[in-house]
């Protein structure tokens, strides 16, 4: 009996260390990222509803959130790319208690394409790297788009705007990937740039004795 339970247990350990042993294989994956987000545009003059003074600065707070999913494909142990779209809330600006002549939000949303190289230690730790383009659209209030003598409309810009990542990830098993990323979208405009701090998940749809999908 207690022969049994020995070979019972060293047959759990050598399948808990086997199980370990596996980095996640090549193949398609998708995730979910979350997280908070600011913004690195500055303060504003917007047109008062007043007119005296003619304009008041206005600030962007740094409070924001995003959440971004994606689909990708690992095709090497040490890169693949990946197609994301990212929501961000509003970027709102303090007017200090000074009525505007109107609205003074702005709002980014993009669709990204970006490749990925990264490298694994000890099969379950890895870092990486993502770079690409991001189509961004701005939608800005009009406050924002105002001068000193006329209050402006609201505006959206769509752009082609460069986008990387550096991030670090933890192998949970061969199937479920969890990571922790910074992420910069270079909108311009008066948002400047968007830094995206997320905790990430991902399912690979493979198998560890299979590769690609499951036999």
């Amino acid at each position: 009996m207690r022969g049994w339970k020995r070979s019972s247990i060293a047959l759990l350990v050598s399948s808990v260390v086997a199980s370990n042993a596996f980095a996640v294989a090549e193949g398609f994956y998708m995730g979910l990222m979350m997280g908070p987000s600011s913004s690195t545009g500055g303060d504003q003059q917007v047109k008062t509803s007043s007119g005296t003074p003619a304009t008041t600065t206005v600030t962007p707070r740094s409070n924001q959130f995003g959440t971004r999913l994606f689909l990708g494909n690992k095709f090497s142990q040490y890169a693949g790319f990946e197609l994301g779209g990212t929501f961000f809330s509003s970027i709102a600006y303090n007017n200090k208690g000074v009525d505007t002549c109107a609205g003074t939000t702005a709002r980014v949303r993009d669709v990204d394409i970006v490749g990925k190289g990264e490298y694994t230690f000890q099969n379950t730790v890895g870092v990486f790297a993502k770079g690409g383009v991001a189509v961004t659209y701005l939608t800005t209030s009009g406050g924002l788009n105002s001068s000193a003598t006329e209050c402006g409309k609201n505006k959206q810009e769509i752009k082609y705007r460069p986008t990387v990542t550096v991030g670090a990830s933890y192998d949970l098993n061969q199937n479920w990937v969890v990571d922790a990323s910074w992420n910069r979208i270079m909108v311009g405009s008066i948002v400047n740039n968007v830094d995206f701090y997320a905790l990430g998940i991902s399912y690979h749809f493979v198998d560890k004795y299979c590769g690609q999908f499951l036999c």
